[in-house]
């Protein structure tokens, strides 16, 4: 299983609406699948709109993830 880092575009985004997350999955697809599963507001969001960044899991750092508008 890897980490990814699953944002939408800053641009699709409306007040109060999910903008990032973390999923653990076995690759990239089960990764999208998963946030859009997950996520009302990463439902319907094309896939241009999303990124999805593998998180090095042998190196510390922070990932921040928060809710536009709350």
């Amino acid at each position: 299983m890897k980490c990814y880092l699953v944002q939408r575009s800053s641009q699709t985004l409306d007040w109060c609406q999910d903008r990032a997350m973390v999923v653990i999955a076995e690759d990239v697809l089960h990764a999208e699948r998963c946030a859009r599963v997950n996520s009302a507001n990463f439902r319907k969001v094309k896939l241009s709109d999303l990124s999805i960044t593998e998180v090095d899991m042998n190196r510390e750092h922070v990932v921040l993830i928060d809710n536009v508008g709350a």
